[in-house]
């Protein structure tokens, strides 16, 4: 085994451990709104205004934990292409001596 495919089943292992850890969190912030929307609605005392602010923080909280995974998901295939890729990166040039 080379030490490309030891690179992809190394990358393999992160990618399935970030899927596990990104659902666990989606789920946690699911049930999290949840019981917010429920506290929101049984709490008459709390102003609209407050009400909209939090709301407003859910939906912010959402799109950067999407905005997160898609970064992540476009990192893993630009590894993934590199090392499907067939090309050999270029040795780097060294200065001839005098």
């Amino acid at each position: 085994m080379d030490n490309k495919d030891n690179t992809k089943q190394m990358i393999d292992y992160h990618k399935a451990a970030f899927e596990t850890y990104y659902k666990s969190v989606e789920m946690l912030q699911d049930q999290t709104t949840k019981a917010l929307d429920n506290m929101l609605k049984q709490s008459p005392w709390i102003p609209a205004q407050t009400k909209s602010f939090i709301n407003e923080w859910i939906n912010v909280y959402k799109k950067v934990t999407t905005d997160f995974k898609e970064s992540v998901d476009q990192n893993y295939a630009k590894m993934e292409e590199f090392l499907n890729s067939n090309s050999n990166p270029e040795a780097p040039k060294t200065k001839k001596k005098k």
